[in-house]
C-alpha cells in the first residue's frame, strides 16, 4: 500500500473526467440503477430492443419520433449554420455595391438590424416576396445626399444625414451641378458646404477657476438677471416646460443675498444657461446692456455655464441635465446643430446614469414630476433633434422607460406628453421612410399610414392646442387663451408642416432623379410636400408679422432653410413660368423671414444661398422670353427651339405644372423626350 502512494504519477496523462448525473434518466436505467446516456432510445435500452420511457412525459415530443428523425434533423441544422456560414464570408469579403439592388437573401438580415432605439414592432417592415422582382427603392435621400465634410471652423469631421437643412440644401446643390459619367462637378477641394453654413462667432470656449470667482464677485449678474430670467420664462420655457420657476426663482435669490456660504455649483450653471437662453431668444429694445448686446451676453453666460459644468466632472443631479437640456437648445437656436447635439447626447446619458427614466421603489422624491418633465422633455427633443441632423437618437429600447408621463391637464405642461406622442411619429418617419430598403410603393404606403397618424394626432389634441390646420379649425375664439397656449400652439402648427413635408420630401426627389411618369398616388404625395412647404413658410411669415419676439427664435432659419430647398428643387427643374409663381412668391416670401432675422449670420448666409438659386431662376425667365417663347412658353414662329432654361427646353405642352393642379404627365413626356439630365442619370444616382 505504502508503494502505491509513494509511486510516481505521470502529471501528462490526461485525467478521466467524472461522468456527470444524468439529469433525466429513462425509466428503465432509473430502475435498474443504469447509467443512462439520456438519448431517445438511450443506448441500454435500445441494446435489449425495449421501448425507452421517460417518466413525467419528458420529452413528450420525441415519444413518437424514431433515432433516424432525430439525426435527419442535426443534418439539416449542420446544412443551414453552413450556408449561414458561407453567406456571412460574402458580406465580408464582397461589400455591397452602393447603387446595386441587394440580395434578396441578405435583405430580411439588414431590415432586421434595426437600432436599439427604434420600435421594432412595425417599424421597419420585412419585404415580401414581391420583392424578389421588384427592387427595392434604395432612396437618394438615405445615401447620395448624406455630407460627411471637414468643418474647417472647428477642424472636425460632421456627419449630417438625409434629412437634415444641410442635406437639403446639399441635395439642391448636386441638381443644379450635374455630374459627368467622368468626374463630379468641379468645385474648390477644400470646399465644404457644412464650413459655409457654420456660425463662427458661436464657440464654447473652457474657462478656469479664477472667472468662477469672478461671477461671485459680480452677485452673478444681479442688475441683468432679471431681464434675462423674464426673457426666457415669459418665451421659450412654455415649449420646454420642466422648469419650476417658484423654486428656481427662490434658490436665485439665495444667490443674490448670499444665504449659502457654498452654493452649490451645479444649481449656478443651470442659473447661467437660463440666463445664457433668455439673452439669446428675448426682444431687445436696447443696444446694449452694461456694455454687451445679445450675442455677447449669451455667449459669456453660455462659456460661464461650461465652466461650472466642467467643475462638476458629471454630476448626475437634476440641475446638471437641465442644464444640458438648455444648452443644446442654446446651440440649436445658435444654428449649431452638431453640437447641440452633443449637449443633448449628454444630458441623455446622465438621465439613464441616474436613473431618471425609470420609476423607481423607495422613498417619494418631492421633485419627482419635475423628473418625469425633464425626462420626457429629453426624450422628444433627441429624437427631433436627432432627425433634423439625420442622425440617430441615442435614447436605447422604448421598454427601458418606465416613468410616468406628465398628465395630459389643462397647464403649460400637458405639451410634453402630446410632443412625446408626436416624437414617435417622427421616429417613424425616420426608420420607415429614410431607412428602410423597400420599394417605392411600399414606402409610399407606409407614407399615407404615417399621415393618417399625423392627422390622428392634431385632431386629439385639446383646443387650446390644436393649430388651425385643415379641417381642425377652431370654432372658438382664441383671443382669451392664457399666454402658454398661444406659443405651444405656434410651434405645433410649424412642426406639423415641417414634419409632413419631411414625410413625403423622397417622392419628390424620386421623382426629379428618376423622371419617369409617376403614378396618380406619387403625384398627390408630391402635391403634399410642395403644399406642406409653402405653408410652413406661410405660417412663419404670419407669425413675424403679428408676433416681434417669434423673430428672436434663431431656429426658425432651419425650418425656412427646409422649406425653400423644397419649393427650389422643382423650380430648378422647369425654370420661370407661369406655374412655377406660387413657388416663387414662397421662396421670396422665405427670404423675407431670414431677412427679418439680421441678426444670425446663419440667417444672412442662407439668405445669400437662396438669392443665388432665384438669379438662376430669374435668368432662365428672362432667356426664355428673349428666345421668344413668350409668357407660357410658346415656341418662335419660326419653328426654332430655343433655350428657355440651361440645358434644356420646355415645350409648350409641358407647362401645366401649376399648383395644387398640375400636370406630371406632361413633365414626364418633357423628360423623356430630352433623355434626362446628366446630374439625374440613374447610374451616377
Amino acid at each position: 500500500m505504502q508503494a502505491i502512494q509513494n509511486s510516481p504519477v505521470d502529471e501528462s496523462a490526461p485525467k478521466r473526467a467524472k461522468r456527470p448525473r444524468a439529469a433525466q434518466a429513462c425509466d428503465r436505467c432509473r430502475t435498474k440503477k443504469y447509467k443512462c446516456d439520456e438519448q431517445y432510445p438511450c443506448s441500454h435500452c435500445r441494446k435489449s430492443h425495449l421501448d425507452c420511457v421517460y417518466q413525467g412525459n419528458y420529452r413528450e415530443r420525441e415519444s413518437n419520433r424514431s433515432a433516424s428523425y432525430v439525426t435527419d434533423l442535426e443534418k439539416k441544422v449542420e446544412e443551414l449554420a453552413s450556408k449561414l456560414r458561407a453567406a456571412e464570408a460574402q458580406i465580408t469579403t464582397s461589400p455591397l455595391p452602393s447603387n446595386g439592388p441587394i440580395a434578396h437573401s441578405v435583405v430580411p438580415v439588414a431590415l432586421d438590424a434595426t437600432p436599439c432605439s427604434m420600435p421594432r414592432t412595425g417599424s421597419t417592415p420585412r419585404e415580401t416576396t414581391k420583392l424578389a422582382t421588384d427592387r427595392p427603392e434604395e432612396s437618394a435621400e438615405s445615401a447620395d445626399d448624406e455630407i460627411n465634410e471637414l468643418n474647417h471652423h472647428t477642424n472636425a469631421i460632421e456627419f449630417h444625414g438625409s434629412t437634415s437643412s444641410a442635406a437639403a440644401i446639399g441635395h439642391l446643390k448636386k441638381a443644379r451641378e450635374p455630374k459627368t459619367h467622368e468626374e463630379s462637378y468641379p468645385r474648390p477641394a477644400d470646399f465644404s458646404l457644412i464650413s459655409t453654413l457654420h456660425n463662427p462667432s458661436f464657440s464654447p470656449s473652457t474657462t478656469g477657476p479664477s472667472q468662477l470667482t469672478s461671477i461671485e464677485q459680480q452677485n452673478y449678474y444681479f442688475d441683468q438677471a432679471h431681464i434675462f430670467m423674464n426673457g426666457y420664462f415669459e418665451n421659450i420655457h412654455f415649449i420646454h416646460p420642466f422648469i419650476d420657476k417658484e423654486d428656481f426663482q427662490a434658490r436665485a435669490s439665495d444667490l443674490w443675498l448670499n444665504r449659502s456660504r457654498t452654493p452649490e455649483p451645479s444649481f449656478v450653471a443651470l442659473y447661467l444657461s437660463i440666463l445664457s437662453f433668455g439673452s439669446l431668444v428675448r426682444v431687445w429694445d436696447e443696444d446694449t446692456l452694461a456694455g454687451l448686446g445679445r450675442f455677447e451676453w449669451s455667449r459669456k453666460l453660455f462659456g460661464e455655464a461650461q465652466a461650472y459644468l466642467n467643475h462638476l466632472r458629471f454630476s448626475n443631479d437634476l440641475e446638471t441635465v437641465q442644464c444640458l437640456y438648455l444648452m443644446a437648445k442654446i446651440c440649436q437656436n445658435e444654428l449649431n446643430p452638431n453640437l447641440a447635439y452633443m449637449y443633448l447626447g449628454l444630458a441623455v446619458r446622465t438621465c439613464l446614469s441616474a436613473g431618471f427614466n425609470r420609476e423607481v421603489r423607495g422613498p417619494n422624491d418631492q421633485r419627482s414630476s419635475w423628473i418625469s418633465k425633464t425626462w420626457w422633455g429629453i426624450f422628444s427633443l433627441e429624437i427631433e433633434m436627432s432627425f433634423s441632423v439625420g442622425r440617430p437618437d441615442t435614447l436605447g429600447m422604448d421598454e427601458y422607460h418606465n416613468r410616468a408621463l406628465p398628465p395630459r391637464e389643462d397647464s403649460e405642461y400637458a405639451i410634453i406628453p402630446w410632443m412625446v406622442d408626436f416624437a414617435q411619429i417622427v421616429r417613424r418617419v425616420s426608420v420607415q421612410i429614410y431607412h428602410s430598403r423597400i420599394t417605392l410603393q411600399e414606402k409610399l404606403q407606409l407614407a399615407l399610414q404615417i399621415e393618417i397618424e399625423m392627422d390622428r394626432w392634431l385632431a386629439r389634441l385639446p383646443e387650446k392646442l390644436r393649430p388651425d390646420i385643415g379641417t381642425y379649425k377652431s370654432p372658438r375664439s382664441a383671443l382669451r387663451d392664457p399666454k402658454w397656449a398661444r406659443r405651444q400652439r405656434l410651434v405645433l402648427g410649424i412642426r406639423y408642416y415641417n414634419v409632413k413635408m419631411l414625410l413625403f420630401r423622397p417622392f419628390l426627389s424620386h421623382f426629379t432623379r428618376k423622371l419617369r411618369h409617376p403614378p396618380s398616388e406619387l403625384e398627390e404625395t408630391i402635391a403634399k410636400c410642395l403644399d406642406a412647404a409653402m405653408k410652413t413658410i406661410e405660417v412663419i411669415h404670419d407669425i413675424y408679422r403679428v408676433h416681434e419676439f417669434f423673430r428672436c427664435w434663431w431656429y426658425n432659419t432651419t425650418y425656412v432653410m427646409f422649406a425653400t430647398s423644397t419649393l427650389l428643387l422643382p423650380m430648378s427643374k422647369l425654370g420661370m413660368c407661369e406655374d412655377t409663381m406660387p413657388l416663387l412668391r414662397s421662396v421670396e416670401m422665405g427670404v423675407e423671414i431670414l431677412e427679418a432675422m439680421e441678426e444670425s449670420v446663419v440667417a444672412r448666409k442662407s439668405v445669400e444661398i437662396i438669392r443665388q438659386y432665384l438669379r438662376e431662376f430669374r435668368a432662365s425667365g428672362a432667356q426664355h422670353m428673349a428666345t421668344g417663347h413668350g409668357e407660357h412658353g410658346e415656341m418662335p414662329a419660326s419653328g426654332e427651339p430655343g433655350p428657355s432654361h440651361p440645358g434644356f427646353e420646355i415645350p409648350d405642352w409641358a407647362h401645366g405644372f401649376g399648383f395644387p393642379d398640375y400636370s406630371f404627365d406632361g413633365i414626364a413626356r418633357l423628360f423623356d423626350d430630352i433623355g434626362g439630365l446628366p446630374m439625374l442619370d440613374e447610374n451616377n444616382v
